[in-house]
């Protein structure tokens, strides 16, 4: 049996080398964004919240991905492996699909629209700002919580392996992410993504390469790993909702969670009209699904590492940390302490994924309430004067995700949980609300509006729920202590750790559910209930023929004639009254051409 020594202090091997890596990669950042300022990356509102359109697919397929897979999925993917093994690796096949969806449907479809914000179309389908006032502040509200979540998460690590306490790295980086996002706008939220997200590759890789080696290679890893159970796919094809885990969950469930960010996510719609052409646009969506399957891979097999390496010596259990957010930031502090330079490394590669997601997220709020919000009260007609007022909203945004990371901190769980649970809860109600407008032609604005009600409040119910009770679901695979020694001399008393039996009941099994559901129950009851209500009121609006997904009649042919003339009947009046309009205007134009003849 392998005897591993518990460092009683890790901060003590992070060496001034470390710092100046760590120091670079935030004076980097701050660089990119100064250069892009001189450049005159935010003269204007269209340079500062889209890039001017002048974008290539490649940065901007390296920034969608550096901005959706944050520190939360560096930290808590391999948390996840450890504790309860690689069945979360199948969430590949769910993740993979919806870039394509993104590709081909929702994106080239925002994209003709030519709008700044997806919440400009809610207004144009229903001819209504309610919905999309209602809308656009439920994205603000998701986009803050995540931004504290990806902020709590490497201020964790940074706490770990650094004298600098949590509170002081949440601060610091925010401050920095808010700070080259104001001067730098989306050229620098994209160049900067793109260097950080080939900083977390180098560092993933750094980890993986150099762990294996400490436990004898990556044969002797797969082999522990078999060992300890961490490669068996326990309840893989179980149709029981309060697994954890399963293949449904990791597929459906997953494909559901990743919806919202590649279908109608500003972050998305904001970077896919920065391009030059509809095809790059799509190009970078394409380039993700690959992308997705790599980042995936490499924390996945970072965890199975971590577990090799503390398959006698669990770290949560001998105390040497407070929670699993900290496991891998302890690994490399442990396996990479006589490397110089690679713990520095690593927490650049932590914080990049931190910074990324958060200027990503600043620069989408201050477009949404600018455009979608205070527009409609504050009338700017000067472009500098609106420029001005988008920076300062950066700022004040910058400010809430950060008072937002004090209070997610007060959570249990990985990170990866909490940003996969409340993302994908407060994300559920916008993605429904779109696909009732873009595929259901008699869907209103009463109806969208008490759809998403009802498919947030159920969704974070269960959330919330879940984080208060902390239903115990029999999920973590046993660990052991019986390899640690403290010393030379003394060791740890021989523990192997199981999770106690606990019967759950009552309104404790709807808590139980997996988190993976959450998103899909909030989707699906505010599409449902959407579709009921629509038909029940029957609000009259016109629907210009652009503003639905053209091959959606193709649908049709296999609903009854009956119903699918009923359900047709609005939006064909609706093509009808535009023609009507254009005849109408024609013959306005026509008139007045005559009467300017007759003048003459």
């Amino acid at each position: 049996m392998v005897l591993i020594s518990l460092k009683e202090n890790m901060v003590s091997s992070f060496t001034a080398v470390d710092y100046v890596l760590f120091a670079a990669l935030l004076l980097l950042s701050s660089s990119i964004g100064i250069y892009q300022a001189c450049r005159g990356g935010s003269s204007s509102t269209t340079e500062a919240l889209q890039a001017g359109k002048s974008l290539n697919f490649v940065p901007v397929a390296l920034s969608i991905l550096a901005s959706f897979f944050s520190a939360s999925t560096l930290l808590g993917t391999p948390a996840e492996i450890y504790l309860r093994g690689s069945i979360y690796w199948i969430s590949i096949v769910g993740a993979v699909l919806p870039p394509f969806l993104g590709a081909f449907v929702f994106g080239p479809f925002f994209h003709k629209l030519n709008i700044l914000t997806v919440f400009e179309y809610l207004e144009s389908r229903y001819n209504g700002t309610l919905i999309r006032r209602i809308a656009a502040l439920l994205f603000c509200l998701r986009a803050v919580i995540g931004a504290g979540i990806v902020l709590y998460g490497p201020a964790t690590a940074l706490s770990a392996v650094t004298p600098l306490p949590t509170w002081a790295a949440i601060v610091a980086t925010g401050a920095v992410a808010t700070f080259y996002t104001t001067i730098g706008g989306m050229k620098a939220v994209v160049w900067t993504d793109v260097f950080q997200m080939l900083l977390m590759f180098c560092g993933m890789l750094a980890v993986i390469i150099k762990g294996s080696i400490s436990v004898g290679g990556m044969n002797e890893v797969w082999k522990i790993a078999d060992r300890g159970g961490r490669l068996k796919l326990n309840n893989l094809w179980s149709f029981d909702p309060t697994i954890r885990h399963t293949f449904w969950s990791l597929t459906i469930g997953i494909f559901f969670v990743w919806l919202p960010p590649y279908s109608v996510d500003q972050q998305m719609v904001q970077r896919f009209t920065s391009t030059k052409t509809l095809n790059q646009a799509r190009l970078a969506l394409l380039f993700n699904a690959p992308g997705m399957a790599i980042i995936i891979s490499l924390c996945c097999l970072t965890g199975l590492v971590m577990y090799a390496r503390y398959e006698n010596c669990d770290p949560l259990s001998s105390g040497k940390i407070s929670n699993s957010n900290q496991l891998l930031p302890y690994f490399v502090m442990d396996v990479l302490s006589d490397a110089k330079g690679l713990p520095g490394l690593f927490v650049a590669c932590i914080l990049s994924g931190a910074l990324s997601s958060i200027s990503s997220m600043l620069n989408s709020l201050a477009a949404v309430l600018w455009k979608d919000i205070l527009s409609a009260f504050v009338k700017i007609e000067d472009d500098k004067t609106a420029t001005k007022l988008t920076k300062f909203l950066v700022v004040v945004f910058g400010a809430f995700s950060i008072g937002a990371a004090f209070a997610v901190g007060r959570l249990q769980g990985t990170v990866l949980q909490m940003s996969l649970t409340l993302n994908g809860s407060l994300g559920s109600p916008l993605v429904g609300m779109f696909l009732l407008a873009v595929f259901v032609p008699w869907s209103g604005q009463i109806g969208s509006l008490i759809g998403s009600i009802v498919g947030l409040g159920i969704s974070m119910w269960l959330s919330l729920g879940a984080f208060v009770t902390k239903p115990n679901v029999l999920d973590n695979l046993p660990v052991s202590t019986s390899g640690c020694i403290v010393s030379n001399i003394s060791t740890v008393a021989p523990v192997v750790s199981t999770v106690p039996n606990e019967v759950i009941s009552g309104i404790k099994k709807f808590y139980s559910l997996s988190y993976l559901w959450n998103t899909s129950i909030g989707i699906v009851l505010t599409v449902f209930i959407g579709m009921v209500l629509s038909a029940i009121f029957r609000e009259n609006h016109r629907i210009r023929p652009n503003m639905m997904l053209s091959y959606l009649d193709t649908f049709w042919p296999c609903v009854p004639k009956k119903l699918r003339d009923r359900c047709r009947s609005r939006r064909i009046t609706s093509m009808k009254m535009q023609e009507d309009d254009k005849k109408a205007e024609e013959k306005r134009d026509k008139d007045e051409e005559t009467s300017k003849n007759s003048s003459q």
